[in-house]
């Protein structure tokens, strides 16, 4: 059976989240039951995510908007990022599927009451909307399969540097580590041997199907709008880790704990793991380049099948 999900994401900013929805979209291990954005301006992340729904051929999953800020707190540490480098591939609401009624958290919790122990939530941006969830329905929050995040950066000797997506908002993702749904957690590197060429962008673009076009269109503006990025900038596909784990044998994982340190709003949030065999949390381990490289001809079979 499909893996029941529900994708949380800051899509629009950097390239590997609309890279990795869409090979959700495209893959039948995963029933794609929502799409919420969270981040700055959650409503143009909201279009371009109705965008990619629509041109991927499910129009009618429902896409909710989420909370801008981080969770709160005396002063809080970042007020979004404010940044949307793809916002031209869905400036206005025309011609979109509607958007969900619900905010994030209140969508995720109605699929959750709906389907208990079957929903994995993906987080791959800011873990405000799902520690949002855990404090205004902890009771639905309780009956999720799991969630599974990228946002830490581990290796071998367990050494640890918070990733983006936990220091964005650190209350969150320390609530989550405590919360009541079990927690894999896994790190931002770990896709560091799946690496795009010249030759995977030159057939995406030369590609003229409404999929490949659009996530060609997405690259472009990236490349265009992106502060780190030039004209020559290859994507990356860091989020697609989430699914990776999902689909099994593409990344190890080991039995643990992580804790979140939630400093003064002048210093970085820190990210501690502890190995244990009874560990509560699932920590996740890099993917290998052979298996790097079958995951990359996954990935561009999936968004290269004939759907349209």
């Amino acid at each position: 059976m499909a893996e029941k999900i529900v994708i949380d994401t800051d899509i629009g900013e950097d390239i590997d989240d609309i890279l990795a929805c869409a090979f959700a979209l495209r893959s039948p291990e995963f029933e794609v039951l929502a799409i919420t954005t969270v981040d700055g301006d959650t409503q143009a992340r909201s279009r371009i995510a109705r965008r990619l729904t629509q041109v991927a051929g499910q129009p009618r999953i429902p896409v909710a908007a989420g909370f801008r800020l981080n969770m709160p707190q005396a002063e809080p540490a970042r007020v979004g990022s404010g940044s949307v480098t793809q916002f031209d591939l869905a400036p206005v609401e025309d011609g979109l599927p509607p958007a969900s009624e619900l905010r994030a958290d209140a969508l995720i919790a109605k699929l959750a009451e709906a389907h208990p122990g079957q929903i994995s939530v993906l987080t791959i941006g800011s873990m405000a909307n799902v520690g949002q969830l855990f404090v205004r329905y902890p009771e639905a929050a309780a009956k999720l399969k799991q969630v599974v995040t990228n946002g830490g950066n581990f290796g071998p000797a367990r050494e640890t540097v918070i990733g983006w997506n936990l220091r964005y908002d650190p209350v969150a993702a320390a609530i989550v580590a405590r919360g009541p749904a079990p927690w894999a957690l896994l790190p931002e590197g770990a896709m560091g041997q799946v690496r795009w060429t010249l030759e995977d962008a030159a057939r995406l673009r030369a590609d003229e199907r409404p999929l490949p076009r659009l996530l060609s269109h997405a690259i472009e503006l990236w490349r265009k709008n992106k502060r780190e990025c030039t004209p020559a900038s290859l994507p990356h596909m860091s989020d697609l880790n989430v699914f990776a784990y999902l689909l099994g044998g593409w990344t190890g994982t080991f039995r643990g704990r992580a804790f979140i340190t939630v400093p003064p709003r002048d210093r970085l949030a820190e990210l501690r793991i502890e190995e244990h065999p009874e560990g509560p949390h699932r920590l996740g381990q890099a993917v290998g380049k052979e298996r790097g490289e079958e995951l990359r001809a996954l990935f561009f079979g999936r968004i290269f099948s004939v759907r349209e």
